[in-house]
């Protein structure tokens, strides 16, 4: 009898101790880097990059081998995170800077503005590219808001690059939003380090209370800054010297990941603390626009950032939480950047109101994570791209109309694709494309004339997704020549 009451009792304090860690708020932490390619983390490619810090990261959580970003691009692709919902929602399909284009987008509730609303201390570190920018005279991105910035999305602190793109070195212009006002001065070190020893200090800062990171390198987005130790320590002798410098950028990412990850088991809230790492579009490769080539390898998928190809859109995608979610395991269901929206709020236990959880397109993955729940957590995915391009680059034709888009759907083991195409489709000169990923994960043998029934299936279903979506924004003559201005610099 006394064994068995022993046992009740020990029962007894392990429901209890466990219902006191559930009913705990965890820490959450996005950890975002900026045009890596798919195969540049050993973790997930056969890469010569070392990156232990992540491939430890992975080690102790799940890979999600079918994860998606809901654009090929900066700006829809943070909007599908920030709101877990497609950003066609807003009538965005590329990136834009005026509001005007963005006037759906700022009623949204923001990911960070639930959290706070949850009683969290909420922090942006890097890049935030989601309040329109544009280059003041010494180049940096920091001309100013042009909509909302971060303090009015949610989030109490803010330190980084306001707009796309920045150079890395020490004393690089960045912004801080401190004392209530938006403050400018020159980074301290190299970008991306500087970006870790933020985020740290926030960590440690709200150590006794509920915080949210949402960690935004802009490595290894150009320009191929690569601090020269970094350099040194790629044992590759056969890469390029472009290669060896964005080789540099993933190690610096890499290494920072780390000293998160090291803050966190120091301060003892490691056990409590669910982080999710992942890419925010595929990688710029060789091919990509100019501004934004950087050597990265998105094999074996085909494509780069700015393609509704795999590797425009297939992202690297870890879920961490010690003791949550299994460790070590792979899964391969479909999986969006839009997910990362309800997981967080449901283990943040926050109570979304219903018009917010109404729109969510996202899911919370836990259940599928935890083997509760099995299957996809998306039957479909789909994408729109407004085809990028400058001033002259492209000209209108019988094929390419003006402006053009680039259509995508993936259903289980299928992915339409129909490319150069006007808003709705109507190009009939350009017919949709089959692919069975589950055999052709490179999108090189077009399957639509041996499955006309698929093709026909996918298609209705894609175009029954756009009726949903607004149209894009016709922009005003004066923000058009503007648009061309800017992109006519350097």
């Amino acid at each position: 009898m006394k064994k068995v009451l022993t046992t009740i009792a020990a029962a007894l304090a392990s429901l209890i101790s466990f219902c006191g860690l559930a009913a705990e708020k965890p820490n959450l932490v996005i950890i975002l880097t900026d045009d890596m390619g798919y195969a540049d983390l050993k973790a997930f490619g056969d890469s010569e990059i070392p990156t232990p810090h992540i491939d430890k990261l992975a080690a102790g959580g799940v890979r999600c081998t079918s994860a998606y970003v809901t654009a090929p691009i900066c700006v829809p692709s943070r909007m599908g995170l920030m709101s877990g919902r497609f950003p066609a929602r807003f009538g965005v399909f590329n990136n834009v800077y005026a509001p005007e284009q963005n006037r759906i987008w700022m009623e949204q509730t923001t990911l960070a503005d639930v959290l706070k609303q949850r009683g969290y201390c909420t922090a942006l570190v890097g890049k935030w590219h989601l309040s329109g920018n544009h280059r003041d005279s010494t180049g940096d991105d920091l001309g100013g808001f042009l909509f909302k910035p971060p303090h009015e999305r949610g989030f109490d602190e803010f330190v980084g690059i306001t707009g796309g793109m920045n150079t890395f070195w020490k004393g690089t212009g960045l912004a801080r939003f401190k004392d209530g006002k938006y403050q400018r001065f020159n980074s301290p070190d190299y970008l991306t380090e500087f970006f870790g020893t933020e985020a740290c200090e926030f960590i440690e800062r709200n150590k006794s209370q509920p915080f949210f990171l949402y960690l935004a390198f802009n490595a290894p987005h150009a320009p191929l800054h690569g601090l020269d130790d970094d350099q040194a320590a790629i044992d590759a002798k056969y890469i390029s010297p472009d290669r060896r410098k964005y080789a540099a950028m993933v190690r610096s990412i890499d290494r920072n990941v780390g000293r998160v990850m090291s803050k966190l088991r120091e301060l003892g809230l490691a056990e409590n603390t669910l982080t999710v790492f992942f890419n925010d579009n595929g990688g710029g490769g060789n091919n990509a626009a100019e501004h934004t080539r950087n050597t990265a390898i998105n094999q074996p998928y085909r494509g780069h950032k700015f393609d509704v190809w795999e590797g425009g859109v297939r992202v690297p995608f870890i879920l961490h939480w010690p003791g949550r979610v299994p460790a070590g395991q792979t899964f391969d269901g479909i999986v969006s950047s839009m997910d990362v929206f309800p997981t967080f709020a449901k283990a943040a236990g926050a109570d979304l109101t219903r018009s917010v959880r109404s729109t969510l397109d996202g899911v919370d993955l836990m259940p599928f994570l935890r083997g509760e729940k099995t299957g996809n957590p998306h039957e479909t995915l789909c994408w729109q791209q407004q085809v990028w391009s400058r001033p002259n680059e492209r000209k209108p034709g019988p094929s390419f109309p003006k402006p053009a888009y680039h259509l995508a759907i993936r259903s289980g083991q299928w992915k339409a694709v129909k490319q150069d195409q006007p808003f709705d489709g109507s190009n009939d000169a350009r017919a949709w494309e089959l692919y069975d990923l589950s055999r052709d994960p490179a999108e090189l043998n077009d399957l639509a004339t041996e499955f006309p029934d698929k093709v026909k299936e996918l298609s209705e279903t894609f175009f029954a997704w756009q009726k949903q979506m607004p149209k894009p924004i016709a922009l005003p003559a004066a923000v058009k020549a503007n648009s061309k201005a800017k992109a006519k610099q350097p």
